[in-house]
């Protein structure tokens, strides 16, 4: 049982400018009852919590919370595991194709 901190994918430097827009991260865990008491700890609110949703329907896969750069390093330094956003992606489908779901 673990709580895990990933990159959001699709976070890249628009080609031609200096732009670059400061990336987000996702919480997660292994189940809720991990995951919920955790973030709490980190001082976020329940209500930003995003359940896993396929085509607009919930369904009963962790979701997880929206984090800052610095309240990542807040979940790394309280014992959140960091991935790498295909790590992430790979546990999220195995754990998808175990109950049935198709991503």
């Amino acid at each position: 049982m673990a709580v895990y901190v990933y990159r959001f994918g699709g976070q890249r430097r628009k080609a031609f400018t200096v732009a670059y827009p400061r990336p987000w991260f996702g919480l997660t865990a292994d189940t809720e009852d991990e995951l919920h008491p955790f973030a709490q700890k980190l001082g976020l609110n329940r209500q930003l919590y995003r359940p896993r949703t396929v085509g607009g329907l919930e369904v009963p896969l962790v979701g997880h919370y929206d984090l800052s750069e610095a309240e990542r390093n807040r979940a790394i330094a309280g014992g959140a595991q960091p991935l790498t956003t295909r790590e992430h992606a790979k546990l999220l489908k195995e754990r998808a194709a175990a109950l049935g779901i198709r991503l």
